[in-house]
């Protein structure tokens, strides 16, 4: 029986396209862009962080995380374990996060730490792969206070961080 190379090869594309998706979320929220974030999600797409979070329209999400993000020091999502499963043009994922989020309260530093997953339905749709449901699993948070450590922040939110200028072809090596 000969290889369906055509369709492993298609499998495999939408196995990356999917795991980019997931990862341009995370950059989303951690650089504070909202159209990079809101691009990722199906127009009806409908999300479940819990009610310490947030449960609605995908695009609010966004827009919550990101203010919240904004009052915060800095920020860091990494995925990881990212399984997914498709089936023509609907998929089903699940990928881990961590997220870690430093902020003041008051004259305490503290650092708050979620480890969690992702579970997400997904639709190709004509522009690519779409997110159509997600829903948020903590496995665990902790905040603690804590105090700088020996290197300086030298990342920022928004466009001022080092990465637009070298996705932007600003930086030459």
């Amino acid at each position: 029986m000969e290889r369906d190379w055509t369709g492993e090869l298609r499998a495999l594309a939408d196995r990356q396209a999917i795991t980019a998706a997931l990862y341009t979320y995370c950059r989303a929220v951690d650089r504070v862009d909202r159209e990079l974030g809101y691009a990722i999600w199906h127009e009806d797409a409908r999300v479940d962080y819990g009610p310490a979070i947030y449960a609605g329209p995908a695009r609010g999400l966004i827009d919550h995380i990101c203010d919240s993000h904004l009052k915060g020091l800095s920020h860091s999502h990494q995925l990881t374990n990212i399984l997914i499963a498709i089936d023509g043009d609907a998929a089903a994922s699940e990928a881990y996060v961590n997220s870690a989020m430093r902020m003041r309260d008051g004259d305490a530093l503290l650092q708050v730490n979620t480890r969690g997953r992702y579970l997400d339905r997904w639709l190709r749709c004509k522009d690519g792969w779409k997110i159509t449901r997600r829903l948020f699993l903590c496995d665990l948070s902790e905040a603690r206070a804590v105090r700088e450590g020996p290197l300086p922040q030298t990342g920022a939110m928004g466009a001022g961080d080092a990465s637009h200028a070298v996705f932007a072809g600003a930086i030459n090596r």
